[in-house]
């Protein structure tokens, strides 16, 4: 996000309970399948308002909201374009 080998945080000034912030890609090492790989990774803030939500569902939010990303939950796979007529 600010360039090859910075890291950036943000502080939320929203009165919202949950505030979402995409840092950047870097390329770190990572487990698959039982081996250490190098992998792009992206870093993803999640701030809470703990007066509002607990930190049991938070943590299961979280949880599931990588999954679903990880999955490419959403991505539309290639669809073949028809001819127009």
């Amino acid at each position: 996000m600010f360039g090859k080998g910075h890291v950036g945080w943000g502080i939320s000034t929203t009165p919202h309970s949950l505030s979402l912030f995409a840092g950047g890609i870097a390329r770190k090492p990572a487990l698959v399948d039982g081996r250490v790989e190098p992998r792009e990774i992206l870093d993803l803030t999640v701030m809470f308002d703990h007066d509002v939500i607990d930190g049991a569902p938070a943590t299961r939010f979280v949880r599931r909201l990588l999954e679903l990303i990880e999955s490419g939950y959403g991505l539309e796979r290639e669809v073949p374009v028809r001819a127009v007529r």
